[in-house]
């Protein structure tokens, strides 16, 4: 209930089986009834404009949060994810994205297959891409600079899928970055033995 807006929690509380769940504490209950509330594509509408503005915002808002881990994230990402398809909302959808699969692999006259193989090739780069540029920046901010950058030299960094960018992310070890200044894990090896040279050197010369 903590993640659900004000709308979503009275139509939650409505339900006439609501506070016998939260007696229970019966989470598995409670959480049927706020898919079915989110989900519902019914006869009752009157929400539902505002419900798909909901999905898609905390969609393609979802961040990273600090010291959240990769798989809590990847969680929350795929379920906002899944939000917008049980909503019938289509995400990453592009003509465009399919027409450029096809050219980078060189397909002149795609079958129907080819065609369709191609568009969820599309919606799942977009995805992934969504999902790097959400990770930590004090963390993969180094990364995330360096695939931008390969951006603009008209190179492709970035992961295909979400298994691929999850494997990067975890693989990445550098997490020295603007924002985290200066105090990334990987540096601080070499903050020590600035800092060890600096005094070292300081000592000499006073005994000079």
């Amino acid at each position: 209930m903590s993640i659900c807006d004000l709308v979503l929690k009275d139509q939650v509380r409505n339900y006439e089986s609501y506070e016998d769940i939260d007696e229970r504490q019966d989470t598995l209950a409670l959480l049927k009834i706020i898919k079915k509330t989110m989900y519902s594509n019914g006869d009752d509408d009157t929400h539902m404009g505002y419900n798909h503005v909901i999905a898609v915002s905390n969609y393609y808002w979802v961040q990273q949060e600090r010291f959240q881990s990769l798989q809590d994230y990847r969680d929350q990402f795929i379920a906002y994810r899944k939000v917008c398809e049980q909503l019938g909302i289509k995400i990453g959808e592009s003509e465009d994205g399919a027409a450029n699969i096809l050219k980078k692999e060189k397909i002149v006259n795609p079958t129907q297959q080819q065609k369709d193989d191609v568009a969820k090739k599309a919606v799942e780069e977009h995805h992934a891409i969504l999902f790097m540029l959400g990770a930590d920046k004090y963390k993969y901010g180094k990364l995330l600079k360096d695939m931008k950058n390969d951006v603009i030299l008209k190179k492709d960094p970035f992961p295909k899928t979400i298994a691929e960018a999850c494997h990067i992310l975890s693989k990445w070890h550098n997490s020295y970055s603007k924002y985290s200044n200066g105090k990334g894990d990987s540096n601080d090896g070499i903050a020590f033995a600035t800092v060890t040279d600096e005094k070292e050197a300081n000592k000499n010369e006073k005994k000079k």
